[in-house]
């Protein structure tokens, strides 16, 4: 949702209530994930994906093309501006490197945990209501 907020921003009327829902439900996911027992790596992981994904599934036509597409041929502004097909192009480029970066991670065994010491904060932040077993 929030990649689809940023293509399309010129069609929000209320663009501030917008964004503060948007954070509220990602600072929130992010909070739940701090307790034990539950993975922030995959609430991060599936945010960066859906955020990339937004933008390649999610974006919408130009204003008006719908309507001049069963016209005789005129001078037709593009269905989709540059910028959206340039973030279509960067987003597809980044999930596919994603996808095989942890692919091969996965099929070799690697720990990305191993290798960042600071990494198991984000996962679980031990207090004195519990422990967190890393």
């Amino acid at each position: 949702m929030l990649s689809e907020l940023l293509m399309n921003w010129t069609i929000y009327s209320n663009k501030a209530a917008a964004i503060l829902t948007l954070l509220f439900i990602i600072a929130l996911n992010l909070a739940i994930g701090i307790l034990p027992h539950v993975d922030n790596f995959s609430h991060i992981g599936g945010f960066a994906t859906g955020f990339l994904l937004g933008f390649v599934l999610l974006a919408r036509p130009q204003f008006g093309w719908m309507e001049r597409h069963e016209l005789p041929q005129t001078n037709q502004p593009p269905k989709y501006k540059a910028y959206q097909y340039v973030l279509w192009v960067v987003a597809f480029v980044l999930l596919l490197i994603g996808f095989v970066v942890s692919l091969v991670m996965l099929f070799q065994g690697k720990n990305g945990y191993d290798s960042c010491h600071w990494c198991r904060y984000l996962n679980c932040v031990p207090t004195s209501r519990w422990k967190c077993n890393t």
